[in-house]
């Protein structure tokens, strides 16, 4: 399987609402997205939300005055340590993905992947507008520049017959897991031995399910049978001790 690292992202622009409005606290794109830029951007992405404002993605989103890039756009909130306003008790807060507009295709691919990264950790790094200190929102840039790469494999494990996006170093023990390989569209089915024929129909429903959802029926499903190729993708993945 390619590893390649490659990223479609060239940062990101965290923006926090305050009493005087939108302000921009890191611009990590600033190379291809200027302090202007990104400021205009925090406005239209904060008005065109609103009050209805979650956790949610928004996009992709035109950059104003840039024709080369788009973005994703994470809402959420976090609460005020101070305000004049009471009704800013809760800051709007949003995280702007920056990618080349040319591989839109390949960001719509990691949409999930996205959310499921971005709304497990920003309740966690992101409580009060204090928290926006430099190294954790680095620490977001580069989570995410890793996440998604021209050529992602996206893990999924089945636990108590739910399957969901593998994205904690923490690996969980499973009932399987499945590899989806983006650039030979090919889904990678790993079950635990022990699994019986019914629970590995069920499984199997539930990846025919993902297949259509996040990929459109266009990967092949494959059952990895071989114990000596499986030990090697679950080494490779990190994965052997946990299956």
């Amino acid at each position: 399987m390619n590893t390649k690292t490659e990223s479609p992202v060239v940062g990101i622009i965290i923006s926090l609402f305050t009493d005087t409005g939108p302000q921009v606290v890191l611009n990590s794109a600033e190379t291809h997205v200027s302090e202007d830029q990104a400021f205009n951007l925090s406005i239209r992405i904060m008005t065109l939300i609103g009050e209805g404002i979650s956790e949610d993605i928004f996009g992709p989103l035109p950059i104003p005055s840039n024709e080369e890039f788009l973005c994703l756009a994470y809402a959420f909130f976090v609460k005020s340590t101070f305000t004049t306003d009471p009704r800013l008790k809760k800051r709007p807060s949003v995280i702007c993905i920056v990618f080349k507009r040319q591989l839109k295709r390949i960001v719509s691919h990691a949409h999930g992947l996205i959310f499921s990264y971005l709304s497990n950790v920003t309740p966690e790094l992101f409580r009060t507008e204090d928290d926006f200190k430099t190294v954790k929102m680095r620490e977001i840039d580069t989570r995410l520049t890793a996440l998604i790469s021209t050529n992602p494999i996206r893990i999924y494990r089945v636990s108590r017959d739910t399957l969901v996006e593998h994205i904690d170093p923490i690996m969980i023990p499973s009932d399987a897991y499945v590899v989806a390989d983006l650039e030979k569209k090919t889904l990678f089915v790993l079950y635990d031995q022990h699994l019986s024929p019914v629970q590995k129909r069920n499984v199997s429903i539930m990846i025919d399910g993902l297949n259509g959802k996040e990929y459109r029926r266009g990967f092949n499903k494959r059952i990895v049978d071989s114990e000596e190729e499986k030990e090697q993708l679950l080494n490779f993945f990190g994965l052997a001790k946990n299956l």
